[in-house]
């Protein structure tokens, strides 16, 4: 795959992971400030209400040579500075290279996603924030441990899908199904999928109108809000929506 497909995935697996919560994309915080140089960093995400951010290295721009064993020591430096400031300003910062073992990557991510739960927990934050702040990471940890699961059994697969299904929320269609989930859940369309898919299970065979037969692989959520993932015989896997795959479902 190419560093614009890894950067793709890795954008719709922070998408999914942290789904609901308040995000600054392609910020530089007043506070982080590099004190060697007193220039401000980035952050690539910022995650205010939970403490975390995100920072993506290993990148580099369209037509830029091999970087010198210099330059790479510097990046290095920078990065090291990134993250501990971010620490003292009680924020958890997560350096992910799109590129590298993307198991490996999630395992990063998913330290900083405990540590900062510990630092919530353990933090002057009034009751109430708290519990919220903790909350939010719960979920966000059970998401992530999640999608790691998913990339551990065939990441190159998992990896693609989740590129093209950034493609499609860039485009505004995964905007649309959200939509749709929602409004479905009180037309009869969103009921007629609760009642015809209530027995589905991972393993069963399945035919759709378009891609062919395959194997479900996972079942997600109930009634309307039920998600469909199945691996189809040409190895190629995709995730419905059911309500919107109500008329193009069958048993195989």
């Amino acid at each position: 795959m190419s560093t614009y497909l890894y950067m793709n995935a890795w954008r719709e697996i922070l998408a999914r992971g942290f789904d609901g919560q308040e995000v600054q994309p392609n910020v530089t915080p007043e506070w982080l400030v590099n004190p060697a140089t007193r220039r401000r960093l980035k952050l690539d995400y910022l995650f205010p209400d939970i403490g975390v951010a995100v920072r993506f290295i290993g990148l580099t721009a369209k037509g830029q040579g091999k970087r010198s064993d210099w330059e790479a020591l510097e990046d290095e430096q920078r990065d090291q500075t990134r993250v501990e400031m971010c620490k003292e300003h009680g924020v958890q910062l997560a350096v992910i290279d799109p590129a590298d073992d993307p198991v490996k990557q999630m395992d990063g991510l998913l330290t900083v996603l405990s540590r900062a739960s510990r630092v919530v927990a353990q933090g002057d934050k009034e009751r109430a924030a708290k519990q919220k702040a903790m909350n939010d990471l719960a979920k966000v940890l059970k998401e992530t441990t999640r999608i790691r699961t998913s990339l551990a059994q065939k990441p190159e697969l998992v990896l693609a899908t989740l590129a093209e299904s950034w493609r499609d929320r860039e485009a505004g269609i995964a905007t649309k199904l959200q939509a749709s989930s929602t409004a479905a859940q009180t037309n009869a369309n969103g009921a007629k999928a609760a009642r015809k898919f209530k027995q589905l299970d991972a393993g069963q065979r399945i035919a759709h109108t378009n891609f062919g037969q395959g194997v479900i692989t996972a079942v997600d959520g109930e009634g309307a809000d039920m998600r469909i993932s199945i691996l189809f015989d040409g190895d190629r896997e995709r995730v419905f929506l059911a309500s919107l795959v109500v008329d193009k479902l069958q048993a195989a």
